[in-house]
């Protein structure tokens, strides 16, 4: 936990300080790149880092991402809807392969290493609608770890 507690965990690896709590960037973004729905603007990388691996047991970890998801695409986070913000866009997140991780449903699984495994993703808005307007592209999205 990212508060200064202390937290035991019966897993293979650790989450590194600096990935339990972190900010994406986007930035701002021109309003005529998104021409369709599904335009992207450009990806802007973010990383988990995973510490002290012991791959004696478990040698994959599955990441998934849990937020609002869009009301036309679900497979995207909502952008939160406060008063100013931006519609027609969604957030994609995508793994290393560039494979869109589905929102509240989708996993992206990585091989461990021993010792430290970095995972590596991307996130930019999507176009969910024809027509989007300005504002802030804000969201929250919790990322999940699992094991094999």
């Amino acid at each position: 936990s990212g508060d200064g507690t202390i937290e035991i965990v019966d897993a293979p690896c650790v989450v590194s300080t600096d990935s339990q709590n972190q900010e994406v960037v986007l930035g701002q973004v021109k309003k005529n790149i998104f021409k369709a729905i599904g335009d992207k603007s450009s990806s802007k990388p973010f990383q988990i880092k995973l510490e002290d691996c012991d791959i004696t047991s478990n040698t994959k970890v599955n990441v998934s991402f849990n937020g609002v998801g869009d009301t036309d695409d679900a497979t995207l986070v909502s952008v939160n809807t406060e008063a100013g913000a931006a519609t027609g866009v969604g957030i994609g997140i995508y793994d290393n392969a560039n494979k869109l991780v589905e929102m509240n449903t989708g996993k992206s699984t990585t091989t461990l290493a021993a010792g430290q495994t970095v995972l590596y993703y991307t996130a930019n808005y999507v176009a969910t609608k024809d027509t989007v307007t300005t504002g802030y592209g804000n969201a929250e999205v919790d990322f999940n770890l699992s094991y094999e």
